[in-house]
């Protein structure tokens, strides 16, 4: 398929897998390095803190130390109190004192006195003048002031022949003015004890005078200017605190180039670690994806494959496989649906012929196919007593008028499930069956034998009620007798049928138990002595053929006959009346066609022995009229012909008229002019006028008369109604004609 739905599933995954991905990339490393930052601030806070308080308590102690060998240390007093250098004693005293600071304070780095009673400087053991010491400078510079604190870095050497070294000095006064006790603390000594604290490779240290010049780098004017980038030269400083003894700013941090590298060395080890995730994260969303989308593939394959065998398969090349599937479940639930209704309906009309199978014995069933039948069709069994009724619709031609072909069939199913309501009720089951259009069969279980009748009684009557109630028509119910097996069920079949044949002389709308048809008295030869007076009667137009008639239905319904039976004495009528007016002459054969041929397709549809009567005689009054009409019109045939040839020799008679024939003849007027109208084909007016003018015109062509005598000869005694007469017919006037002749 050219949108394949695995490509489309992978799509959608892998951009927020993706995304998703990169975004807790990001959010990691920024709360790593957050977090790292926050470790280091307090980590360089506290190494700050460290520095600072072992420089304050380191230098203090010396600080406190000296001056307090200055105030009580009687050696020291003694040094500074003699005048002269010869005082060997007190130089070793004073070197004692100088050695055991040192000893105590290893940080130390030098001790040298200075007594200005003599301008010397006593170091290392010996005394120098002042001038002559390489520290005189910084002497000079000390003496001038008053008070002295933690200086440098300076370079110092005891020596001019000793390299020089950074350190620091704290200086004090002895007495008053008599000396400067300098005391030295080699910065590379105190460096190293700091550097303890911390790890140089990653974090920084950097102190600062009050000057701002840094220790370790000499505290110059060009090493202050160096000092002054520190956070650009080795790193960002993270802590920074002044000591309140010496005023010196220590400032901690990172060392950028070992922290970088290390970060670097961390992050490429993370950032190969995560492509290795996400690599795996990417392999495993594609064998996720190609997981669930297999259930898919194996679904499509299988519709391909079974769609391929058929001629009307899709074109599935422009379908994704949801599209494909969709389509394709669309048309499987139609195809269902349509095998559904097939299979109901053919369920239905498969029970129905199972029906018909079973009461009209055209196939026989055995106990156990019979049973199976049974439950195939979800029915009762056959087991103990059931009886056979037949429901037939009254009036079944005006129900069929009345009534849509949809309305036709939601009655025929309500009537069959008022049926099987009314049995419901009873608490027993019914099978109803619409075998043919106007007769609902149906098979009745019964409960006990003592308590049948009464339950089909009930039932029965119960559903006539409902349908006079719920229904505007009507049903005739023949009944069958109880049967116990197969063959009891299909004579109880046709003895309800049978049943219903006595609807014609019972009436509709009842109940008609095969037991209660009374027995019927057909006398074929009262019968036949009936139809024969019927018939003489009719042919003489004697009147009384109505009562042979209505004689003869009478002793129809006397005799209880059967539909069958009823429609044999009728066709027995006819065929006497057949043979009777087979001897008649041919208009009174063509009256009884006429008669006969529209009745014979309306005795069809006849329900009652009533309705037989009033179609019956309503065609023989009819006939008996079109005979009595043949029969006058045959004994006034001959006047007709006397009439005619009295006209023929009387024409010229100036009085000649239908008032003066009838008078003549005895006749009525109004019927010899029907007369004339049936038997000659026109008026008698107008047989007048045309005999009297055909008259006329043989005596202008064969005399010389005049035209008024012949008006007169003709019997026209007003010349101007002979000339109106004779235009009219000629179509000129009577001298314009004999002009032309």
């Amino acid at each position: 398929m050219n949108n394949n739905w695995f490509r489309r599933l992978l799509l959608s995954y892998l951009p927020i897998f993706f995304i998703v991905t990169t975004i807790l990339f990001f959010i990691f490393f920024q709360v790593f390095n957050e977090q790292n930052r926050r470790e280091a601030l307090k980590a360089n806070e506290f190494l700050a803190s460290q520095v600072t308080q072992y420089l304050d308590n380191s230098l203090r102690s010396i600080d406190f130390k000296v001056l307090r060998e200055i105030l009580t240390n009687s050696n020291l007093k003694n040094y500074f109190s003699v005048s002269g250098s010869e005082d060997v004693y007190a130089g070793i005293q004073a070197v004692k004192v100088i050695d055991e600071l040192k000893i105590e304070y290893p940080l130390i780095d030098s001790v040298y006195l200075v007594r200005y009673s003599d301008n010397t400087v006593f170091s290392n053991g010996k005394a120098v003048p002042i001038n002559e010491f390489p520290d005189a400078a910084f002497i000079a510079d000390s003496r001038t002031k008053d008070e002295q604190k933690w200086v440098g870095a300076r370079s110092f050497k005891a020596f001019p022949s000793q390299s020089a070294e950074q350190v620091i000095t704290i200086v004090r006064n002895v007495g008053n003015g008599r000396g400067l006790v300098v005391t030295n603390v080699e910065l590379n000594t105190l460096q190293k004890s700091i550097m303890q604290m911390y790890d140089p490779e990653f974090t920084f240290v950097n102190i600062y005078n009050r000057s701002g010049g840094s220790l370790w780098h000499g505290g110059t004017p060009d090493a202050e200017m160096l000092a002054s980038k520190p956070a650009s030269a080795s790193g960002e400083v993270f802590s920074e605190f002044t000591s309140s003894y010496s005023g010196w700013k220590v400032q901690t941090g990172l060392n950028n180039g070992k922290i970088i590298k290390f970060t670097l060395q961390f992050y490429n080890i993370w950032f190969i670690f995560a492509v290795a995730v996400v690599l795996i994260g990417v392999v495993w969303v594609v064998y996720v994806t190609r997981r669930n989308y297999k259930p898919i593939q194996q679904i499509v394959t299988l519709i391909q494959t079974v769609s391929s065998q058929k001629p009307s398969a899709l074109n599935y090349g422009k379908e994704n496989e949801f599209r494909f599937i969709h389509t394709t479940l669309e048309r499987m639930i139609d195809q269902t649906k349509q095998y559904q209704e097939e299979h109901e309906e053919n369920l239905i009309l498969q029970k129905k012929v199972f029906f018909q199978e079973l009461l009209e014995g055209t196939r026989d069933y055995t106990c156990h196919k019979l049973s199976a039948e049974m439950s195939k069709f979800k029915l009762p069994e056959l087991e103990h007593r059931w009886a056979v009724m037949v429901v037939e619709m009254d009036r079944y031609d005006v129900f069929v008028d009345e009534y849509h072909q949809q309305d036709q069939a939601l009655l025929k199913f309500v009537l069959s499930s008022i049926l099987q309501e009314s049995a419901r009720q009873e608490g027993t089951e019914v099978w109803a069956e619409w075998v043919s259009s106007q007769r609902l069969y149906a098979i009745l279980w019964l409960p006990e034998a003592e308590q049948s009748e009464e339950t089909e009684r009930r039932l029965l009557s119960g559903y006539l009620d409902q349908v006079g109630q719920y229904l505007n028509f009507t049903v005739t119910i023949g009944v069958g007798r109880v049967a116990v097996d197969i063959r009891g069920l299909r004579a109880s079949l046709k003895e309800a049928v049978h049943a219903l044949e006595y609807k014609a002389v019972l009436g509709t709308n009842q109940i008609i138990p095969c037991g209660d048809v009374p027995s019927s008295t057909n006398d074929v030869y009262e019968f036949l002595k009936t139809i024969s007076l019927l018939v003489q009667a009719m042919r003489l137009s004697d009147d009384v053929w109505e009562q042979h008639f209505e004689r003869l239905f009478k002793q129809i319904r006397q005799s209880v006959l059967s539909r069958q039976e009823i429609m044999n004495t009728v066709q027995l009528l006819f065929q006497h009346y057949n043979r009777e007016f087979a001897e008649l002459p041919r208009e009174y054969q063509e009256s009884w066609a006429a008669i006969f041929t529209p009745l014979l397709p309306r005795l069809e549809g006849w329900e009652t022995l009533d309705d037989l009567r009033e179609l019956c005689l309503e065609g023989f009054r009819e006939l008996a009229k079109q005979m009595e009409t043949l029969q006058c019109s045959r004994k006034h045939r001959s006047h007709i012909l006397e009439i005619r040839k009295y006209i023929e020799e009387h024409y010229n008679n100036p009085d000649l008229s239908l008032n003066y024939l009838s008078d003549l003849f005895d006749i009525n007027p109004k019927y010899l002019s029907k007369l004339f109208k049936d038997e000659i084909g026109e008026k008698f007016v107008d047989l007048l006028i045309s005999h009297r003018i055909e008259k006329a015109k043989q005596l202008m062509q064969q005399t010389d008369k005049a035209i008024q005598e012949i008006s007169e000869e003709v019997g026209y005694t007003n010349y101007n109604s002979f000339n109106r007469a004779f235009k009219n017919v000629v179509g000129m006037a009577p001298s314009d004609y004999r002009k032309a002749m």
